[in-house]
């Protein structure tokens, strides 16, 4: 079958400050391919509807699948499937991705019969199966593990067995060196670990992953890294370095293979603090820019968040992460019930550091 992988377009702040590379469907169009289909991939962050229409027109895709990582996207991909049901009816058109796993009946109901799957969790996990039922039985698609649709739903979604099983298909991209995060441009992503074993009551992630946490080999990581022509990476783990004894391994196998690159990457205070030398490290290899969950700067917002680390704690990691030498980005969560008083006091904080 012909199968296209659809990135919806950019949001507001995707033109100013990043424009991530969709690794996510690469990873899904990789395992496609993998299965004998013919697969494309276009990325409405770096091209047009008119592009999007124009190919589907051209290609006839047997299959269109959008992602759905977050819900300012929905207008989009609903008025997108609307318009690939009204030009080819018999195109199947499914939605994942993280957002769409946790508002897929709203989705399916929201898109009035345009949208006739979506799945949720891990897609690597279903597409493969998905296809085949979409291919021989249709009636079969709501029995694949994951897979939600208005007529049914199936089996809760399975997480990938393997990590080192999957390989993004980055050659699927017609526009690489769009992609940039702040000053690292061009900038390619990479995936080293999956999932986050906290359980910070903010973050969907802990609940889209089951608290698991799962590593790539070294070597596996080392490979796909290998395979990068783009000087920045992102490293798009929800937290980097989990594990120390990872890091390392990882590091030290990129020193051998002599790659240069600058890295961006995003953890928590107490990782930092407790694997410091990890990260030390890593500025060897290139690191130099760090977003460090913060969340709060005061302890009853820290105990909210369920963050499990003190506001020292977390003062402490700021002044190490300093320490390295890299830029450093923070997250604040403002909340609601905040007055002007207390955005006061949080903008005087933030001028506070020198």
């Amino acid at each position: 079958m012909r199968f296209l992988a659809v990135h919806p377009g950019p949001l507001m702040y995707t033109k100013i400050y990043l424009r991530l590379e969709p690794l996510g469907l690469e990873l899904i169009a990789a395992a496609v391919r993998r299965a004998g289909h013919q697969v494309q991939l276009i990325d409405l962050q770096a091209e047009t509807h008119k592009d999007y229409v124009r190919l589907i027109d051209h290609w006839r895709p047997d299959v269109v699948a959008f992602s759905c990582n977050y819900l300012a996207n929905v207008p989009e991909i609903v008025d997108l499937a609307k318009l690939t049901r009204a030009r080819w009816p018999e195109t199947f058109v499914l939605v994942g991705g993280h957002s769409a796993s946790f508002t897929a009946q709203e989705l399916l109901e929201h898109a009035g019969g345009a949208i006739d799957c979506v799945v949720k969790g891990e897609g690597e996990a279903s597409i493969v199966p998905l296809l085949e039922a979409i291919e021989h039985d249709r009636r079969a698609v709501a029995k694949v593990a994951g897979v939600v649709t208005l007529d049914g739903e199936g089996p809760p979604p399975r997480l990938v067995d393997n990590l080192d099983d999957l390989m993004p298909a980055r050659d699927l991209l017609r526009h690489r060196r769009r992609y940039f995060l702040g000053t690292l441009d061009p900038c390619a992503s990479i995936e080293f670990a999956r999932g986050c074993p906290w359980d910070c009551s903010f973050c969907s992630a802990w609940t889209f992953y089951g608290r698991s946490y799962r590593v790539v080999s070294p070597e596996r990581a080392v490979e796909d890294l290998a395979s990068v022509k783009e000087s920045g990476v992102f490293i798009v783990d929800d937290v980097a370095f989990v594990q120390a004894k990872h890091g390392f391994e990882i590091g030290e196998a990129i020193a051998r293979r002599g790659i240069r690159k600058q890295y961006y990457l995003e953890t928590r205070g107490d990782v930092l603090l407790r694997n410091r030398d990890v990260f030390k490290f890593w500025t060897r290899l290139g690191l130099r820019y760090m977003f460090l969950g913060l969340e709060a700067i005061d302890e009853e917002g820290l105990r909210k968040y369920r963050k499990r680390i003190s506001l020292g704690k977390a003062f402490e990691a700021l002044e190490f992460a300093r320490s390295l030498g890299i830029t450093v980005a923070i997250n604040l969560i403002a909340d609601p019930d905040w007055d002007r008083d207390r955005f006061a006091v949080v903008r005087r904080w933030c001028m506070e550091i020198p």
